[in-house]
């Protein structure tokens, strides 16, 4: 709304609080409708969660007890690993704590806020909107049959309650008692009267008024300093501030949000070389990583001290680096694929460490692919399962599976039907499985039940080039992996990871990795899709030379150990030369003698008035003049255009000529 203001020039604008408030409402909607879903969203998945104690908890896998050659497990109470886990997610996803939640609380405040502002804006609007209707009875207060002297009382009435002297400096009954006087002029006033009920004011007709949709208390003189020095701190200095603190955060990343500085380290401590022995060291230097060493508990740090000592006994390797953070993140990193026991303190501190690990481990497989390092690449996947698991290089597969120690590993893969690991294992069926002897049945139960939720494939590998049935040389090849999750029934989704040892709960990823025989990376693909049957497609260039191409296809599990395939493919490239010549449709042919819309401005009507000419004429001299008539057109076209012209002429020509003869 705007209004025009004759307190200064005929031409003067006013400033006008309704249009202000419509356009505050506006502002504000933008962010309190989306946030106000955002909020509710939040609290519904805290009230209502999707993941429940049960989805966790799905064995009572309690620890085993046995010693290995470099170290002896740690125990855990006898709730269970799967169950303390599970606890512990609830625990952290619970009410009291998600609600307590720092970035929960400020933008809950910051919507109250707005919405209390908001509301202010819609009453201080419908008030606003009250003061400009203008209905005679409603302002006296009087009924539409009202008599005149009752409306006379309620005059008098109004007109001392909203009396300027009574209410010096009041605005909204200074505009009240003009509405009084106007109201009763109204409804006594013969023309007053018809003015209203023709143009609904007493004063007649109105002109457009016009005005700013800004608050008017700008233009009080007293706030002219107040409200310049905002307007430049906000423009010069706030907003400059914000934007510059957003550039200098955001520049740090890159791609899936992984910090530059990460991408520099890993590139200078990876190289062809690396093996899985060294990657804990890797992760723990990565940007992310570098959280501050905790002070302020020399028990914590005595501990720390401790645990280092008793890694250095043969469970690590010499590091690298010596800097305090990397040496810490190291340590905790070995000792959780090693299960020892550390603090409920230490224990935050890697799981920090592990919160990160997938999207960093992402990271370096990505790097690795980009120099073509095969066995690194097969090594950092290699170093993600052991994270997941908490089982390191020696440890054998079967040690993913609950209650199994030492001696069960061993009566499995020594004897009649022994297994040479988890792949195998999952295969026998449950009455013939080896290393339940003295197990309860609960034991059993347990054992059984992570089998059937550790992922059993059939795969199957294909090489193809679309709409062909051979690949020449330098064809875009793709390459089919498709697998069927037997585990699971149709229609359902794979069960979430068996990973009692890692702080949060993981879904299934595989990757794909296409190498030649002569050990050179070529892609690096990663699969998430969690339903029964995966098809997945991915495409690379076939060898430049024709022949026959073995590749090894390697699809590796991001969780599970022992449950990696590996199988060759064949290719037979051909030469370019043997390809069938391409022979384009007569109908494609026919489109390059059709005339561009050039030609058709620059020719304009000539066809037709040669048309005309040649049914007008007889034989010889019809193409005469024709062939004048071309002559001249092709002194403004252009070699091509006069090509294509003698082209249909041609063609025109015999096809009259076919005619004739018939």
């Amino acid at each position: 709304a705007f209004q025009r203001s004759d307190r200064y020039s005929p031409m003067a604008l006013d400033y006008d609080n309704s249009a202000f408030y419509y356009f505050g409402m506006t502002m504000l909607g933008i962010y309190v409708i989306p946030t106000t879903f955002w909020i509710l969203a939040y609290v519904y998945r805290i009230m209502m969660p999707q993941q429940r104690f049960s989805d966790v908890a799905r064995t009572s896998t309690t620890p085993v007890s046995f010693k290995s050659k470099r170290y002896s497990l740690a125990r855990i109470p006898a709730t269970g690993v799967e169950k303390a886990k599970a606890r512990e997610l609830s625990e952290r996803q619970s009410v009291t704590r998600l609600l307590t939640n720092a970035r929960f609380i400020i933008n809950a405040s910051l919507l109250v806020t707005a919405w209390v502002v908001l509301l202010m804006l819609i009453r201080a609007l419908t008030f606003d909107a009250e003061l400009a209707s203008f209905d005679p009875f409603k302002i006296l207060g009087v009924a539409s049959n009202a008599e005149d002297k009752e409306i006379r009382k309620a005059y008098r009435k109004l007109s001392l309650e909203y009396h300027p002297d009574k209410n010096p400096g009041n605005k909204i009954a200074e505009e009240m008692f003009m509405k009084v006087a106007k109201a009763y002029e109204a409804l006594t006033d013969d023309e007053a009267k018809r003015n209203w009920l023709e143009y609904g004011n007493p004063d007649g007709k109105q002109s457009l008024e016009v005005s700013i949709g800004l608050p008017t208390f700008l233009l009080d003189e007293a706030n002219h300093y107040a409200i310049l020095c905002i307007y430049l701190g906000v423009l010069v200095v706030i907003i400059p501030a914000i934007v510059a603190a957003w550039y200098q955060y955001s520049r740090k990343f890159g791609e899936n949000n992984v910090m530059y500085e990460t991408y520099s380290f890993f590139l200078h401590v990876l190289s062809e070389h690396s093996t899985v022995k060294m990657l804990p060291e890797v992760l723990a230097g990565a940007a992310e990583n570098r959280f501050p060493v905790s002070v302020g508990a020399s028990s914590r740090q005595a501990e720390l001290s401790r645990l280092i000592t008793k890694l250095r006994q043969g469970l690590m390797q010499k590091p690298r680096f010596e800097h305090p953070i990397v040496l810490k993140g190291n340590a905790l990193l070995h000792a959780h694929v090693h299960r020892l026991e550390m603090s409920a303190l230490l224990r935050v501190d890697l799981h920090k460490l592990l919160g990160n690990a997938s999207t960093l481990i992402d990271a370096m497989v990505e790097l690795a692919q980009s120099q073509r390092w095969l066995q690194t690449s097969i090594n950092i996947i290699d170093f993600s399962q052991c994270l997941t698991q908490a089982l390191w290089i020696k440890d054998h597969s079967l040690a993913q599976l609950p209650h199994f120690g030492n001696k069960e590993i061993h009566h499995c893969i020594k004897g009649k039907s022994a297994v040479k690991g988890l792949r195998e294992y999952l295969d026998v069926p449950d009455e013939h499985k080896k290393g339940l002897a003295g197990m309860s049945d609960m034991q059993c139960a347990d054992i059984e039940h992570a089998c059937k939720i550790m992922p059993r494939l059939r795969c199957k590998f294909d090489l193809y080039v679309e709409d062909e049935s051979e690949i020449a040389e330098r064809d875009l090849v793709t390459l089919l992996v498709a697998f069927d999750r037997s585990n699971i029934a149709d229609g359902r989704l794979a069960p979430l990871v068996h990973a009692p040892y890692f702080p949060s709960t993981r879904l299934e990823s595989w990757w794909i990795l296409v190498s030649d025989t002569a050990g050179n990376l070529i892609l690096a693909d990663k699969v998430n899709a969690q339903s029964k049957v995966v098809n997945h497609r991915v495409k690379f260039l076939a060898p430049p030379q024709a022949g026959i191409y073995v590749f090894n296809v390697d699809l590796k599990s991001t969780d599970y150990l022992g449950l990696d395939v590996r199988e060759q493919v064949k290719m037979t490239v051909i030469p370019a030369a043997q390809l069938p010549e391409y022979k384009a449709h007569p109908d494609d042919l026919n489109l390059d003698d059709e005339p561009t819309l050039f030609e058709q401005v620059m020719s304009g009507n000539a066809d037709t008035d040669s048309d005309t000419d040649d049914t007008s004429r007889d034989g010889d001299v019809t193409n005469c003049d024709a062939e004048v008539g071309d002559s001249l057109d092709d002194a403004v076209l252009t070699v091509a255009e006069r090509r294509r012209r003698r082209a249909r002429i041609q063609r025109k020509k015999q096809s009259k000529d076919q005619t004739c003869a018939a």
